[in-house]
């Protein structure tokens, strides 16, 4: 199942209008996390009749780790140029037919940001890839705009031949339990310093997110870690031999 997830939504009416372009094109699962003000009748009426049962059946959640709960893929949608992204970059045209693929191994989630600012950089950070919706100069869509253009890609895409079959990745809660132990790690061998710590993390969780780690190689990893911090706990125990 895809996930739509808006986050911190500002208006009710934006929320009605984004279930509507997802009924255009067969999306069903609403998630919407802190929205500003609760759903009310402005939803329904930009929902349409035909679009109710999309709102009715959203969930309502307080963080983006309760949204993203069990996903084992997540895009980040944005229209602006950034520095620094946590995956890879594409157009919803070119990456609908992963999404697509990665749908077929477990909950997949696209996340589409505040009306007025988008998604914060460590919302970014929590995304496999980034889609940029390429635009002609004015590069400023509305909420229910991004997602009709987004579901409409991935609505195309759906005939399309999938790649080979490849691992089912892990799970989003899984890959933050790696990347919480790998901070951990990191910050008992001094690889850097404070200030650089974020940069460095977010270098390594693009990596991460572009190896598309499974959970069998996410479990091999922390136990790396894991046996290397006992490794050097014990160093001057074996140099004593």
């Amino acid at each position: 199942m895809i996930r739509v997830v808006l986050v911190e939504p500002r208006e009710p009416r934006n929320v009605g209008a984004a279930a509507r372009a997802m009924k255009n094109f067969g999306l069903s699962e609403l998630v919407v996390v802190n929205p500003e003000r609760p759903l009310d009748e402005s939803a329904y009426r930009l929902a349409t009749r035909g679009a109710a049962d999309v709102l009715d059946g959203a969930r309502i959640t307080a963080s983006l780790d309760e949204a993203l709960r069990d996903t084992v893929y997540v895009v980040a949608t944005s229209a602006r140029a950034r520095d620094s992204y946590a995956g890879e970059v594409y157009t919803p045209r070119q990456g609908a037919p992963r999404l697509l693929q990665m749908n077929e191994k477990g909950p997949t989630a696209v996340l589409f940001g505040r009306e007025n600012f988008g998604l914060s950089n460590r919302e970014m950070d929590r995304a496999h890839a980034v889609w940029r919706i390429p635009t002609g100069g004015y590069s400023s869509l509305n909420l229910a705009q991004a997602v009709l253009l987004v579901g409409y890609e991935v609505f195309l895409a759906a005939s399309s031949p999938q790649e080979a079959a490849r691992p089912k990745p892990a799970p989003a809660q899984e890959l933050e339990r790696f990347f919480a132990d790998l901070e951990s790690y990191l910050r008992e061998i001094r690889y850097t310093d404070d200030e650089r710590m974020a940069g460095a993390m977010r270098s390594l969780r693009r990596m991460s997110h572009r190896a598309l780690l499974s959970v069998n190689e996410v479990r091999r990893l922390r136990g790396v870690l894991r046996q290397s911090r006992w490794a050097l706990r014990h160093k001057d125990r074996d140099d004593g031999r």
